[in-house]
């Protein structure tokens, strides 16, 4: 690791570049950027906006979901069937570990890219029968709401990629879904939401600028403001002054 940069709070891709060619005299920039892309690809490092980055601490981790085997079910068939297709697939109980009131009953949402909803539906609907719904509304939803029912709705551009699947919904885009997404304002509590939003801030690694671009593409950048106390910012006023 870079001494130079332990005390400080955030720093670019030149900024470890510089000073790591401070502390080895004999290096080239090449090996510095090298350096700087394993300690990346090894959490020593973590992204926290766009060419910011700081170093990792040990209160927090990657966030992860170990997703269900309907869910790898149905990503694998999707898959199949379309194999160049841009979906996203999140469980509703992934939200459990945030949450003080537990939920009991996992809904599997799938985003699939505009106008393709339609024809994946068709080829799952005979093979969940009764368990499956496209683009409902929230009355719908709730009225037909089961164990392990499947939504199937449109993508969102510009929606951020898992790292191990692109399938896999990342928690930035889970948070920002939290306050955008119609259905899922009806799952969960609104005194929920501050405490969601702190405990994901406080355990988890997440890149600010992936967040509030998401928010952006969303038209909810300020409803995501609303539920972030500013201190847990990494970029701080970088984004909570610009509404």
């Amino acid at each position: 690791m870079v001494h130079n940069l332990s005390h400080q709070k955030n720093f670019s891709r030149e900024d470890f570049i510089t000073a790591f060619q401070k502390e080895n005299k004999n290096k080239r920039k090449d090996s510095g950027r090298y350096n700087f892309q394993k300690l990346l690809e090894n959490g020593d490092i973590y992204r926290v906006g766009r060419n910011s980055y700081h170093i990792a601490e040990d209160s927090k981790r990657n966030y992860s979901y170990q997703y269900s085997e309907l869910s790898l079910d149905l990503a694998k068939k999707i898959e199949e069937q379309y194999p160049e297709l841009d979906f996203r697939i999140f469980e509703l109980v992934q939200l459990n570990e945030f949450v003080n009131h537990q939920i009991a009953h996992n809904v599997i949402f799938a985003s699939v890219e505009s106008g393709l909803g339609t024809y994946v539906f068709d080829s799952l609907k005979e093979q969940y029968t009764g368990k499956i719904l496209l683009n409902p509304s929230v009355e719908t939803f709730h009225q037909y709401w089961s164990d392990d029912m499947i939504i199937i709705k449109k993508l969102i551009s510009e929606s951020p990629k898992g790292e191990r699947a692109v399938w896999e919904t990342k928690l930035e885009k889970m948070l920002v879904d939290l306050v955008a997404d119609k259905l899922l304002l009806s799952c969960v509590s609104r005194g929920e939401y501050d405490n969601i939003f702190h405990q994901a801030f406080q355990d988890f690694y997440i890149d600010e600028s992936k967040l509030f671009r998401y928010a952006s593409r969303r038209n909810a950048k300020s409803k995501v403001l609303l539920h972030i106390d500013k201190t847990d910012l990494r970029m701080g006023s970088q984004y909570a002054d610009k509404k």
